[in-house]
């Protein structure tokens, strides 16, 4: 029992000399995904799915939220996309708002992957701080 104890130590401390490796084995598996409508003029209406589940049409007001939780699949990629639209408009685009390459390379510090939908594009971060413009509003 000592031998498996010591064994199981001497991983994690080799692992935690590598803060990648190591969060991402210890922490990087359950995340929190947030669309938030920050339009100016528009209701943003969303239907988000991924492989194996549907999470529904939402139709947000200014400031409002849609959020849920996923976890990455042990095996094969976890993949959430969200078709967006601008309400009364021909604004539209599918985005992803979760994939492993997402959480592995932004939201692992955090494990919070938020979205908001702006007049000009659509924007990610990881702290709802710090914001990029990652998607462009396409028209049909």
């Amino acid at each position: 029992m000592n031998c498996l104890f010591f064994f199981i130590f001497l991983i994690s401390f080799l692992l935690s000399q590598s803060p990648t490796l190591s969060f991402h084995l210890y922490f990087c598996w359950r995340f929190r995904v947030h669309i938030i409508n920050n339009l100016s003029l528009n209701n943003l209406v969303i239907h988000c799915f991924s492989y194996d589940d549907d999470l529904g049409r939402h139709e947000l007001w200014w400031g409002e939220e849609f959020t849920f939780k996923i976890g990455q699949r042990a095996v094969g990629d976890t993949r959430v996309q969200c078709n967006v639209t601008k309400f009364g408009s021909n604004h539209i685009t599918s985005i992803d708002v979760f994939t492993n390459g997402i959480a592995d390379k932004h939201c692992c510090k955090t494990r919070q992957c938020y979205w908001s939908a702006r007049d000009d594009a659509i924007y990610f971060s990881n702290n709802d701080k710090n914001w990029n413009r990652w998607y462009n509003w396409t028209s049909v």
